[in-house]
């Protein structure tokens, strides 16, 4: 295993533990992407990590965004919401590993769920192996 594997795996554990929603950040030549939310964050071969967009080399990752929000509702009937309850845990579980995050307010928009953006709080998880630079 080797370093990024490890570095990244620390995030994979509080994501999994706590069903976090993340998004991907990548560099694709000149611009940086932000990627869709989803719940799915992995490493699915040596040097890739994978979020709910695909995956990307590492050395193209800028960061990752975990928000603090999950949502809820949104079968039978029920009304789609966005719920906080979880900040204390994610938080915990960041601050037992060697993560370089900080944590941001932002809005989260999901297409075909919410009409407009609603505010949420995340936590920024830089790439120290970023290594496409302009």
């Amino acid at each position: 295993m080797d370093n990024a594997v490890a570095y990244w795996s620390q995030l994979l554990a509080v994501v999994r533990l706590n069903r976090c929603w993340v998004r991907v950040a990548w560099r694709d030549g000149d611009t940086t992407d932000l990627g869709n939310w989803g719940m799915s964050l992995g490493i699915p071969v040596d040097g890739y990590l994978e979020g709910p967009d695909g995956p990307w080399p590492l050395g193209n990752v800028e960061w990752v965004d975990v928000s603090m929000s999950y949502l809820k509702g949104g079968l039978a009937g029920l009304p789609l919401q966005i719920v906080n309850d979880r900040k204390g845990e994610i938080l915990s579980g960041l601050r037992a590993t060697q993560l370089d995050w900080e944590l941001r307010d932002t809005t989260w928009l999901i297409e075909r769920q919410f009409s407009e953006e609603e505010p949420v709080q995340l936590a920024r998880i830089v790439n120290p192996f970023f290594a496409v630079r302009l």
